[in-house]
């Protein structure tokens, strides 16, 4: 049994990725595109991991998802997911986070299970802002994303307008020494200078 069984996770992989003029998907980290390593870091850990927004043939997988609504980002991709799962938490990841971190994607599903019932999801913050592509959210988010699709609020920080989201703070709740570790590993990339940084960097 997979130490996260009881959770699903979801890659949120259906972006047009018109800042870096090439699908990120299949931009490559130590030989593979990032796609493949973030299913690889994910199936180690979850039972089923879905990727949201393509198709995509990998035996790693439990199945492709298209997004609820085309067109909107990626919170129509955690909506058609939360739709679907049979897990009541689930852990989201963007396809752009080539870094993610097995220890880290623990950490962060302790850290919301110790303070349950109280949330219903998680977004991790660190000083460069929040990661909710990085991030947990419970089949009871349901309700806050479709209000926030129905008011034309296609942020994702919408969930947290009307569902109970812990935000947590890295640099404020853990020591310096521990956030160094853990901080390196929301490398977003976003722009060919952050893909220029991830290869000079970090290979």
């Amino acid at each position: 049994m997979k130490e996260l069984s009881s959770m699903n996770a979801y890659i949120l992989a259906g972006g047009t990725s018109k800042r870096m003029n090439a699908d990120k998907a299949f931009l490559t980290y130590r030989g593979k595109p990032f796609l493949e390593v973030i299913i690889e870091c994910t199936s180690e850990l979850f039972d089923k991991v879905f990727v949201v927004g393509r198709k995509y043939d990998s035996p790693s997988i439990a199945g492709c998802l298209p997004d609820e609504i085309s067109g909107i980002g990626p919170l129509a991709g955690i909506l058609s997911a939360l739709k679907n799962t049979d897990k009541h938490f689930n852990f989201f990841i963007a396809v752009d986070y080539p870094l993610a971190n097995r220890e880290l994607i623990l950490f962060l599903s302790s850290v919301l299970m110790q303070n349950q019932p109280l949330f219903e999801g998680l977004i991790p913050y660190t000083p460069d802002g929040p990661h909710p592509l990085f991030a947990f959210y419970s089949r009871a988010c349901i309700a806050s994303v479709e209000k926030c699709i129905a008011q034309n609020r296609f942020h994702i920080r919408c969930i947290c307008r009307s569902c109970r989201v812990l935000n947590y703070v890295l640099h404020e709740e853990l020591s310096e020494e521990e956030f160094r570790h853990f901080s390196r590993y929301f490398l977003n990339i976003n722009s060919n200078k952050d893909y220029l940084f991830l290869k000079k960097y970090c290979t």
